[in-house]
């Protein structure tokens, strides 16, 4: 209730509770029983927060009003076992014959931000191009706000919890035409209907978007977590990786994968190759981009003899390696830096330069952020299809310079550039984008960009 009136919700709003009839709840009437709510104007939904035991009524007596929709919030059904399992067919009995809809049971419901309806508070009212479905509720509330702070807002966000009745194809589905989602993730821990129908629907629906899903329960553990938490059974890792390969879904293994995932696929053109340019200040650091970005996937080759005869002209060979990767050392401040870029742009078989970076040298150095940003997007032409990626990882954070990297984050993603934790992400993240982008063209789709 509180979050219907945080949000605005324009519509009418009925609690119903026999125990408090005739009073009010945020300024809102309630009523005894469901057959007593007005006539006037159609319930697009109903939710439900009653004991298990009793939610079958309740879904009848929706029915008799002309309810659509049901979201059962309760818990108590086949992630406890047998009994629950009973309760949910009698759910469906009462569902089919009042031709409802129902969403979950156990789970936390709908964020959507165009319709103002949330599951939590401060929730933003942004709509964005991401959507997420998700098996979890504790999922779907970390997303929410997960989105804020990687710079990304929601068209919609579901929690399906057991998914007896509307399930992840159906959403699929429906994101898959939705024009508000430009990307589609999904949190899933098993299916519950038959997987070629999935499968299928995966390979339509990747030809116009990207599809990343993080499969949940993918060990011997994780399978018994997701039989006590949605009462599923999660299945084989290897058969989703199978799925993966042949739907061009980007399968990730992780949260913080997901989001990492989600930036790049909003962000990022589409790698021609795996050619991977690295520029650093040092040697140690080089090596270490290099051996992640290989163990990901990435190529680190050598630039031309032509590029690094420019580069030698401004950067002496002595202390610095001009091949690839490129550390300078006492030569690599920002001028030279931008230099290099300018040059790499002309390589043909570079499709990513990774740089790394460090907005607390930029504030010592009282340089304007916006200004080197910019510098640095600027590098690059817009046809050249090459993306800039950042690598900042400083344990040197001070509290003086917070609200510096914070805006450092803010202005790399308004210009284009995102600033990775580390190496393994940037290369692991890429790679995974050049995978997708080459399974449509090996099947001759077009490549859309976001």
């Amino acid at each position: 209730m509180e979050t219907f009136k945080e949000y605005e919700y324009p519509g009418p709003i009925y609690p119903v509770n026999p125990k408090y009839e005739g009073e009010e709840i945020q300024g809102i009437k309630v009523y005894g029983s469901i057959s007593s709510l007005p006539d006037d104007i159609p319930i697009d939904l109903g939710i439900i927060a009653v004991p298990a035991k009793i939610t079958p009524q309740i879904v009848e007596e929706l029915g008799q009003k002309g309810v659509l929709f049901a979201h059962i919030f309760s818990s108590g059904y086949s992630e406890l076992g047998e009994e629950g399992n009973l309760l949910e067919q009698q759910l469906l009995e009462k569902a089919k014959k009042s031709h409802i809809r129902i969403l979950g049971p156990n789970c936390m419901g709908i964020y959507n931000p165009k319709g103002r309806i949330g599951f939590t508070h401060r929730l933003p009212l942004v709509s964005g191009p991401v959507a997420f479905v998700s098996q979890s509720g504790g999922n779907a509330h970390r997303h929410a706000f997960a989105g804020i702070v990687n710079g990304y807002n929601f068209s919609k966000i579901i929690s399906l919890g057991n998914q007896i009745d509307l399930d992840l194809v159906d959403f699929l589905n429906y994101f898959r035409s939705d024009p508000d989602t430009k990307v589609i993730s999904m949190y899933v821990e098993n299916l519950k209907r038959g997987g070629n129908e999935f499968v299928q629907l995966l390979k339509e629906t990747t030809k116009e978007k990207p599809v990343i899903i993080w499969k949940g329960g993918k060990l011997e553990a994780g399978h018994n977590a997701v039989k006590s938490h949605t009462g599923g059974l999660a299945g084989n890792i290897k058969l989703w990786k199978s799925m993966a390969r042949q739907t061009g879904v980007i399968l990730v293994n992780n949260f913080k994968e997901l989001t990492e995932m989600i930036k790049t696929c909003l962000i990022y053109k589409m790698p021609k190759n795996l050619g991977t340019a690295i520029i650093t200040g040092g040697g140690g650091p080089a090596v270490e981009l290099t051996d992640e970005c290989e163990a990901y996937g990435l190529k680190v080759p050598r630039i031309t003899v032509k590029a690094q005869k420019k580069i030698n002209e401004f950067i002496p060979q002595v202390n610095s390696n001009l091949s690839n990767p490129l550390e300078f050392g006492a030569n690599g401040g920002h001028v030279n830096m931008i230099k290099v870029m300018k040059i790499l742009d002309k390589e043909p078989h570079i499709s990513s330069i990774m740089i790394t970076n460090n907005p607390e040298w930029y504030y010592s150095a009282k340089l304007n952020m916006e200004e080197v940003v910019k510098s640095f997007a600027n590098t690059i032409t817009p046809d050249s299809n090459k993306n800039i990626i950042s690598i900042y990882n400083s344990s040197r954070a001070r509290k003086e310079t917070i609200d510096l990297i914070n805006e450092f984050y803010s202005k790399t993603r308004e210009n284009g550039i995102i600033v990775y934790d580390s190496a393994q992400a940037a290369a692991r993240s890429i790679y995974r984008l050049w995978s997708y982008g080459n399974y449509l063209k090996n099947r001759g789709y077009k490549i859309k960009t976001i």
